[in-house]
């Protein structure tokens, strides 16, 4: 143990920070970590105060003490104290506030007090679910003082008739998020941007965007030429050649974010020559027809851009039929097989003999999620040795009514043919490697490593080792209620 403590005391603080880096997120051992010494825990609590995160889940009931106690004690509290305050970059309100206002509620002028001890603040999102009218009405009119503010998000809560006024008083901002964007907000917008137009890199109009008409789009391209991000929610009021006309007209555009619907009127096909990173939001197609349309649509988005990231989410339940995206991926491998590093269509039910001349074809992908046969997922070994960056795949299999397991022999497989592959999940069960100096292991002792039965063997070799990881497994529509009962197999 003495060894260890002068090992890791050898350790300086900016190694410290590239470590820590790797795990900001896993509190737990940020926490453990600050506990070592005093060089980690100057490094850990710039990552544990980072970010701090009031959002309320959801009560049916009135909880009076909730509101009063949440910023006096613990975390919040902590995060106010004046050697921890600077260490705070982020601020997210979300989730289900109280309804009940002020002075009843004290939440407003604990947030106050909140923000005024945080002065370096880079991030703020304001985003409740559920909230009282005036909530923000004496934050807004504070963020104009944070020197380094360059990221908002806000809702409703921020944007109606009372508080748009405030809200675009803000400037330099770098990256700027409204959720549902009401008209109040719409109508000051052009100008807003036009004062943000230096400084704005990512404008994202997400959710429910029915107010932003043609009309109301247009206007906003004078002051998105600089704007290398743009993410536009569902609106009705736009067609096709509304949206493409305006994408083609921004300059520096290279990455989007879109809601889909489906329309039946022929549209344009955009040159988007520096696109790169596309992320399509649509709803459940369980026809072939409405998949055929969805692929051609996405073909005419990328077909002349450098495609490197495409990610189709489905934003609701996945039923019926697995319907083939074939022709997308047929058009992938022809057009972008040399670029394209992350494709994610977990969703999107690919055939075996695309799925294979996929895998041959494209050799840059690094993450891969498809939807695929019990066929398909028994031959991926067979083209894995072609993927020599891959490593994260995530498999669902589609058109079987019993679930079948996935072995730790199937899976260790995989990593052997795919050299960087560490994170493989299929139908929601999820699996890991990690690097250890071990002898040879049958499966029950993978199993047994993955619950901490750690060996020391002299003289063994390298080599990767599954570690089943804990992950919720997403129930078939059939499966509701009986997962436990169903009888579960194995690949091989």
């Amino acid at each position: 143990m003495e060894a260890v403590a002068n090992d890791t005391a050898v350790l300086s603080y900016d190694v410290l920070m590239l470590v820590f880096d790797w795990i900001r997120d896993d509190y737990p051992v940020l926490f453990a970590c600050s506990l070592v010494n005093r060089t980690f825990k100057e490094a850990a609590i710039t990552y544990l105060y980072r970010k701090v995160t009031y959002s309320p889940a959801f009560s049916p009931v009135l909880d009076l003490r909730r509101n009063r106690e949440d910023f006096c004690d613990g975390f919040f509290a902590s995060a106010r104290l004046p050697h921890n305050a600077p260490l705070v970059r982020r601020l997210e309100v979300s989730g289900y506030l109280s309804t009940r206002p002020p002075p009843l509620n004290k939440f407003h002028a604990q947030l106050r007090g909140a923000i005024e001890c945080w002065p370096n603040l880079h991030t703020v999102v304001l985003a409740p679910r559920q909230y009282h009218e005036s909530v923000f009405a004496e934050i807004l009119p504070l963020l104009p003082r944070l020197a380094l503010l360059r990221s908002i998000t806000v809702n409703a809560a921020c944007c109606d008739e009372k508080h748009a006024p405030l809200l675009v008083e803000l400037r330099d901002l770098e990256v700027l998020t409204i959720e549902s964007p009401t008209r109040a907000i719409l109508q000051r917008l052009p100008d807003w941007l036009g004062e943000l137009s230096r400084s704005l890199r990512v404008l994202r109009l997400t959710h429910s965007c029915g107010s932003v008409t043609p009309g109301v789009l247009r206007s906003f391209i004078p002051h998105l030429q600089n704007v290398s991000t743009l993410a536009l929610g569902l609106s009705y009021s736009l067609t096709d050649n509304d949206v493409f006309e305006v994408w083609q007209e921004l300059s520096s555009l290279q990455s989007l974010e879109f809601r889909y619907y489906l329309q039946l009127r022929p549209s344009i096909t955009p040159r988007l020559p520096h696109l790169r990173h596309l992320t399509v939001y649509y709803s459940n197609i369980s026809t072939r027809e409405h998949a055929n349309r969805f692929c051609r649509w996405i073909r005419r988005v990328i077909t002349h851009s450098p495609l490197e990231t495409l990610r189709l989410i489905c934003e609701n339940e996945v039923f019926g039929p697995a319907v083939s995206f074939d022709p997308l991926v047929e058009h992938l491998t022809f057009k972008h097989a040399s670029r394209l590093r992350i494709l994610d269509m977990r969703d999107c039910f690919v055939g075996k003999g695309l799925f294979l001349a996929l895998c041959r074809l494209c050799t840059a992908l690094e993450e891969l999620s498809v939807s695929l046969s019990q066929d398909s997922v028994d031959e991926f070994h067979s083209v894995a040795y072609s993927l020599q960056r891959l490593h994260t795949v995530h498999l669902r299999i589609r058109n079987r009514r019993r679930r079948a397991a996935a072995s730790p022999a199937f899976i260790e497989l995989l990593m052997e043919t795919a050299p960087r592959l560490r994170r493989v999940t299929i139908d929601g069960e999820r699996f890991e490697v990690r690097e250890d100096l071990c002898a040879s292991r049958t499966s029950t002792d993978l199993f047994s490593f993955a619950k901490g039965a750690w060996t020391s063997v002299p003289d063994g070799d390298i080599r990767f080792l599954v570690r089943p990881a804990q992950a919720e497994r997403a129930p078939f529509p059939w499966e509701r209620g009986s997962v436990a009962q169903k009888e579960r197999t194995h690949y091989h």
